[in-house]
């Protein structure tokens, strides 16, 4: 999700399938089971409140980002490849003269319209996407989620082929090794790691780029059950979750992996994979 994590941030960017549920408004109401969120709806946008509310993510997330923004040698261009409804887009536009937006996600294009009217929208996926300048700063993040891991590889290349000299691309997802992660992975076989997919790019660069993983810790904490529980199912609603576990397996989860003492804390560090195409 964007420095907001796995949540809107992460659309069908890749064209490998909508990152929304669509036509039901909001959250699947089955009592018994973990809810299924609309990311258009209004459970979603109260989970996501939530989860804000008890993380230092999005702050240490968007500190990195300022970080590798101010230190690039120049700041003409800039592509979102999987903006989303532009929040994070709109945040980073004024720094650069020139801004590609990558959206093919119609129902998350309106909003990312009025939230960046100046930037260049390029309506298709990224393997699809021809920019129209090569770049000083790339991002692309929590898209990966929604691209097939075979194509991995292939993706990642081809948007290294958008940087210009001394260019840097981030890639951001989840780190694999968190609380929310192994969450994700319990309940519905999920796995989601930058590691091997940075040693295969690093191996192929020869000499062309400049290859690091930096993460970024973070963590959610909260005295609340209430909260701790709502904040474990916007996680479990970052893939279209087309089985939902029982809701008291879920809570079950949450207070054996999640509790101490009297409150609940669990990881949520990002992985940021660095790539910069030397001068």
């Amino acid at each position: 999700m964007r420095p907001q994590v796995m949540a809107v941030q992460a659309t069908a960017a890749s064209g490998e399938g909508p990152a929304t549920t669509e036509g039901t408004g909001d959250a699947v109401s089955d009592p018994n089971l973990v809810k299924v969120y609309d990311s258009q709806g209004g459970e979603y946008s109260r989970a996501f409140g939530v989860f804000l509310a008890h993380t230092d993510q999005k702050v240490k997330a968007t500190a990195w980002l300022e970080q590798e923004v101010n230190g690039l040698a120049t700041r003409e261009v800039f592509i979102d490849a999987g903006a989303g409804t532009g929040k994070l887009t709109a945040w980073l536009e004024p720094r650069f003269r020139k801004t590609i937006a990558i959206e093919p996600n119609p129902s998350l294009r309106d909003e990312l319209q009025q939230a960046c009217p100046d930037a260049e929208l390029l309506p298709v996926p990224i393997a699809e996407a021809r920019p129209s300048s090569r770049a000083d700063f790339v991002l692309c993040s929590h898209v990966f989620y929604y691209i097939d891991r075979a194509r991995w590889a292939e993706t990642l290349r081809y948007l290294g082929t958008w940087l210009q000299p001394a260019g840097v691309l981030s890639v951001a997802l989840q780190n694999h090794e968190t609380d929310c992660m192994r969450m994700l992975r319990h309940f519905t076989g999920e796995e989601f790691d930058l590691g091997a997919l940075a040693r295969v790019f690093a191996g192929e660069a020869q000499g062309q780029f400049d290859v690091r993983t930096d993460t970024v810790d973070a963590h959610v904490q909260t005295d609340s059950f209430g909260s701790a529980y709502i904040i474990a199912e916007f996680v479990l609603n970052v893939l279209p979750l087309s089985h939902p576990p029982r809701r008291e397996e879920l809570e079950r989860y949450v207070r054996d992996h999640f509790r101490h003492g009297d409150s609940y804390r669990m990881s949520f560090h990002q992985d940021f994979l660095r790539i910069q195409r030397r001068a």
